[in-house]
């Protein structure tokens, strides 16, 4: 495997460590903040935070950097919304699963769009679904049909087709200057569902949530956001969402070490399964005297 493909795995797996912890800090958040709201207040911090690092590199954009953020943006917001209202109608349990189901649909999509996936890629989302439904399994994923399930699943979809689109334009443009302008269009989205829901937020609202905000917007959204447009240069979106479907074994590990959360075996072997997804994913290819050595 070349390097560079190692080093943008690596750096998709700290950005699905640092988004695992971020669960901890949302749920946090929600205590003192309204939902949208605080999506609407941490992707303007994410955007806010790449503009000066973009100033002072001062990079010529490409022709579509911006149709290309704002494409990554609508689909980007609407699975964050879809899957904020899903919560209302569903368990955490279920929606954990449905939201996954991404890993499965970009393959699938990658069909009709002539970006197909070899084997190993469809095993190891089959793997990582698997582990998945083991890791999130709380009694309630044998139901399925009311409004929370259809709207988290809409919600996979869009973030599927954000891994496409990040795929498609992220080779051609700065990983900053798309960052940004995604960024940018999550929050004018959700700054306008913020105020068709009528949500409310007073300034002793927002300092009772500065430090899960500043994790969210600071880490989760203009850090690791943006390592994930720049490793997506080098990754398959598919492998990449499969690398990435980490993010909820590693909020079973902090829950474990920083909340002393204890979890099933079920849960536990979820967590490998999952894990070896990406292992199975990263492996070379066969050479052609083995495949036809295998065949045979």
């Amino acid at each position: 495997m070349k390097k560079i493909n190692i080093l943008a795995t690596a750096s998709l797996l700290l950005t699905a460590a640092i988004w695992g912890l971020s669960y901890s800090a949302q749920s946090e958040a929600m205590k003192t903040m309204p939902p949208l709201f605080f999506v609407f207040l941490r992707y303007i911090i994410g955007t806010v935070m790449l503009l000066p690092v973009i100033f002072i590199m001062r990079k010529k954009p490409v022709k579509n950097l911006i149709p290309g953020g704002i494409a990554c943006g609508i689909c980007l917001a609407g699975g964050e919304i879809l899957q904020q209202f899903g919560l209302l109608y569903t368990s955490a349990g279920k929606a954990g699963f449905l939201t996954a189901l991404y890993v499965i649909m970009i393959p699938l999509i990658g069909i009709f769009v002539k970006r197909k996936s070899d084997w190993k890629i469809w095993t190891a989302s089959l793997v990582s679904l698997g582990g998945t439904y083991l890791l999130c399994s709380d009694g309630s994923l044998k139901s399925f049909g009311n409004p929370g399930d259809w709207l988290m699943l809409l919600c996979a979809l869009f973030f599927a087709f954000q891994f496409i689109f990040i795929a498609r334009f992220a080779p051609e443009a700065d990983a900053l200057q798309l960052a940004a302008v995604q960024f940018f269009t999550v929050a004018v989205i959700s700054g306008i569902a913020t105020l068709i829901a009528g949500e409310n937020c007073s300034m002793q609202s927002v300092s009772a949530t500065v430090k899960p905000l500043l994790y969210c917007g600071v880490i989760a959204i203009g850090f690791a956001c943006t390592v994930q447009i720049a490793a997506q240069k080098y990754v398959h979106p598919a492998t990449t969402s499969i690398v990435l479907s980490t993010a909820s074994v590693f909020a079973v590990i902090w829950g474990w070490w920083l909340l002393g959360e204890s979890y099933s075996v079920q849960n536990l072997i979820g967590c490998a399964m999952i894990f070896g997804a990406v292992v199975l994913v990263q492996l070379p290819p066969l050479k052609a005297s083995q495949a036809i050595e295998a065949s045979e």
